[in-house]
Parts: C-alpha cells; structure tokens; sequence
C-alpha cells in the first residue's frame, strides 16, 4: 500500500512542556490506523499539529509525499487532509446545510452537490433539517454534521477526533457504523478515540502513546489481545 501520511520524529511543546515527544508513524491509502491512550498523552496535539493548527517543535509530517509542516491549515485541507475536531467546532448559529457548504470552500470543481447528496445518505437527519440552526442539534447530531463538514472537502485522508466523546450508548453505535461505512467505501482515516475497544475493532492498525511517546504499536487485532492493552484500556482486571 502507499505511504499517504508519514509523521516522522514529531516534537510539540506547549512553551517549555514536550506533550509529544518524538513520535513516528505511517498511515496508508484505505487504512484506517488508530492513535490511543489516556488523556494527556499527546493524541489530541499530535492531530492539530498534522493540521497545521500548532506548530511543532521537531520533526517533520510528509503528506501525499510533500512536506506539509509550516503549511498554513486552509492549505493543508486543499492537499486533501480534512480534520473533525474534538468537541465537534461546528457553527452553532449557521443552518446545517451552511456549515456543510463552508467544508467545501476551498473547493473549485463540480461535484460539490453530489457530495452534499452523499453526506445526506450517511446521515438522513442532516437532510431533514438542512435549514436548522447547527447550535439546535444534540450532541450526536453535532458529530454527525462534524464528520459530513469534513467529508465535504473530498479528503484523501479524515482525521476523526473522539468522536464518540459526550455521546449515548446508542448514539456512538450510529457513529461507529457510520465510519464503518466509510472505511467499506475505502476512505482512509486517522482515528484518535476514548473507546479503545471500538477503535481497534475498527482500526488495521494502531499506536499506543503514553505521555506524549509511541509504547506500542501492532495491529488493530493484536492489540486486542495484548495483555498490556487490555488491562490499561480496556478495563480488564
């Protein structure tokens, strides 16, 4: 498979604090590759960072086989790396539909309506409230209209961030099958996600980081049945 995303040696700091301290790895066109750990360990930064949201300190992140490090964000997402944010970022006061237009604002071509079309075949309650104010949705359909906003950009490569975070038991079914969906249909996602066990079910393959270093990394599989794992993540004694 082809080598999509390569984040090589990164260093982040916050002022004189390293919350990501050399990390490395690859994702590949149709992977979906997952990022765990517990909260602080650096999988949060290491996302905004490859968005060009912070800078980083070392390092280097090759997209598409071009260095897109130093790149302003509004570049990057017109590369083809589009970013669902933790904590949705949505535009509470805009319609949904509005919100969904601005994640195809850098785009110049003619498919814009058919990639509307498709979004709302993901998620039918997008369509049905389309003239909504976004700020009106529960926290479900916010993640929802995150995760179509991103879609519209036509990426090569969706980051998701915790996005099943604040969410019901049933709602985060309704996501989960949703990326499945869209792994089926061969999107390629980095994936940062709380629920350990459903991002590995779903991942290829996956890193463990822990304070802000790579500890681990195997399959999505394998680190199911990792001890270690297990133990530190998914609540097995």
């Amino acid at each position: 498979m082809t080598t999509i995303l390569e984040v090589k040696d990164l260093v982040v700091a916050y002022g004189k604090v390293r919350a990501v301290k050399g990390i490395s790895f690859t994702v590949s066109e149709g992977e979906v590759v997952t990022l765990i750990g517990t909260n602080g360990a650096g999988k949060t930064t290491t996302l905004r960072t490859i968005s060009g949201l912070l800078p980083l300190t070392g390092g280097s992140i090759t997209f598409q086989g071009e260095r897109i490090d130093g790149m302003p964000a509004h570049r990057i997402v017109e590369q083809g790396l589009a970013h669902a944010p933790e904590g949705r970022r949505i535009f509470p006061r805009m319609t949904v539909e509005e919100n969904l237009r601005l994640g195809a604002y850098a785009r110049r071509d003619t498919g814009v309506a058919a990639d509307l079309k498709r979004v709302f075949e993901l998620f039918p309650v997008l369509e049905e409230r389309r003239r909504q104010a976004a700020g009106t949705f529960s926290g479900g359909e916010q993640q929802m209209l995150a995760i179509g906003r991103s879609l519209m950009s036509r990426p090569k490569l969706l980051m998701l961030d915790e996005p099943s975070m604040g969410l019901s038991p049933l709602m985060m079914q309704r996501i989960m099958s949703t990326i499945r969906e869209l792994v089926t249909d061969g999107t390629t996602i980095l994936l940062v996600e709380q629920n350990a066990q459903a991002a590995l079910e779903l991942a290829h393959r996956g890193y463990v980081l822990e304070v802000g270093r790579i500890v681990l990394s195997d399959t999505g599989q394998q680190l199911l049945g990792n001890e270690q794992v297990r133990k530190a993540y998914l609540g097995e004694d």
